[in-house]
């Protein structure tokens, strides 16, 4: 992607740090705020009609939004209000911003993100939010959330920020803080630049979308028999306990090794929730995993997400396998990353889950999960298939990474003043 036709090069700024033509002024001489509510997620639903009230939740802020306008003409993860509840609170204008109060990490203070396509629908800004409207006339409509993702703003807004184990901003502290605002037309600039960046995040992460729900459709069928590939159309499938196909082994707790950087990546829930994007270290390996052993995930919260997820080893000596999870070694006559399609997630396993209390599989528990096996030369093949469609997800994946890599490395030119785009 290139908008460098419309960007001219670093100029100079201020005596007071400032590029040359923007203004500092106090939230409150820009914005004011305006009244939230307060109802829990108990009191919101997804089932959307003509006249539901849309409530923006300060969770969603944090983890489901992740540009800085909420588009209500393209978002589908809105919740809206029960049909029995009649809120007081202000209802949401477009271009509204909506500004999280409260966050668990320094990371998340002060995320923000601006009503975009209300059109005629309804909204309210929910529990551990401010709702600011702009009636001053400073602000350009789809630039305001930008203000927010501002690195250097972030960095003031945390030395306001208070608390321990969560980090709140008071509205007296947020009311004087100070913003720095470009002329109305460059933030109309910089808002379309950017605006077409973030067209291309959602396409690639609808196409991310569109290949994992095809990968998941043809791998039930692939699982189950349903379908066949050629040449193993005759071939029986029999019934196995996971028992008779691979070996169980138990981790061990590494709470009192754990360090910053270690030689060995500790395989606990977070880890395989996350598809190992989440590590922690150690340098003592006190349940080696080997390659092709698979991990699985055997205690959760009720209705977690994490429970019987699995993940598929790749090298020898480099994981050690934590406590609460279990390592499955194929036995001969199995395929590894077949067990490992067949096991992610199994119904088997989530069955456990009440909703109420934690789940705790035990060891007999998972190994009686029933599984069809065919044989190990059809295993291969649908492994095999399988794998394919995963490392397009995973090229794909990577490119969307890349996609926002630079669209962060531009906003953060662009919203600092050290690239001016011409007006």
């Amino acid at each position: 992607m290139n908008n460098n036709q419309n960007i001219v090069s670093f100029k100079n700024k201020t005596a007071e740090n400032i590029p040359l033509g923007w203004s500092s002024l106090p939230i409150n001489e820009v914005f004011e705020f305006i009244g939230t509510s307060s109802f829990s997620r108990n009191d919101l639903n997804y089932e959307v009609e003509e006249d539901s009230i849309y409530y923006i939740h300060y969770g969603d802020i944090h983890a489901t939004y992740k540009n800085a306008v909420l588009d209500f003409d393209t978002e589908t993860r809105i919740p809206v209000l029960n049909k029995d509840i009649k809120p007081s609170a202000h209802l949401l204008k477009e271009g509204d911003l909506v500004i999280a109060d409260a966050s668990e990490d320094y990371e998340g203070i002060g995320e923000a993100l601006e009503v975009y396509n209300l059109g005629d629908k309804k909204a309210l800004a929910g529990l551990h939010t401010f709702a600011l409207r702009d009636n001053s006339n400073k602000t350009a409509h789809g630039y305001r959330a930008y203000i927010f993702k501002n690195h250097e703003v972030k960095n003031k807004l945390k030395t306001i920020a208070t608390g321990s184990k969560v980090y709140g901003i008071s509205k007296g502290n947020l009311t004087k803080f100070i913003i720095t605002l470009p002329p109305y037309q460059e933030q109309q600039k910089i808002a379309r630049i950017l605006s077409i960046w973030d067209k291309a995040i959602v396409l690639q992460q609808q196409l991310i979308a569109q290949k994992q729900q095809n990968k998941k459709a043809i791998m039930k069928k692939l699982l189950t028999g349903e379908l066949r590939f050629k040449g193993f159309e005759t071939s029986q499938w029999r019934l196995k306990s996971l028992e008779e196909v691979a070996l169980f082994k138990n981790g061990k707790g590494h709470e009192t090794v754990v360090v910053e950087n270690g030689d060995f990546i500790i395989v606990n829930s977070k880890f395989i929730s996350t598809e190992g994007n989440v590590i922690k270290y150690t340098n003592h390996n006190l349940s080696p995993l080997n390659k092709d052993e698979i991990t699985l995930v055997m205690s959760d919260i009720p209705n977690g997400k994490a429970l019987a997820k699995c993940f598929l080893i790749k090298y020898d000596n480099k994981y050690s396998l934590n406590q609460r999870i279990c390592s499955l070694k194929a036995k001969v006559g199995t395929d590894s990353r077949f067990l490992y399609y067949i096991l992610n997630r199994n119904q088997h396993f989530l069955g456990f889950n009440n909703g109420v209390s934690q789940t705790n599989l035990r060891k007999d528990e998972v190994q009686e999960c029933p599984l069809m096996m065919p044989i190990i030369d059809e295993q291969k093949k649908i492994a095999f298939f399988l794998s394919g469609i995963d490392k397009e997800i995973n090229t794909l994946e990577k490119e969307l990474i890349a996609l926002q890599k630079q669209k962060q490395g531009l906003m953060q030119q662009l919203l600092t003043g050290k690239l001016r785009v011409k007006i």
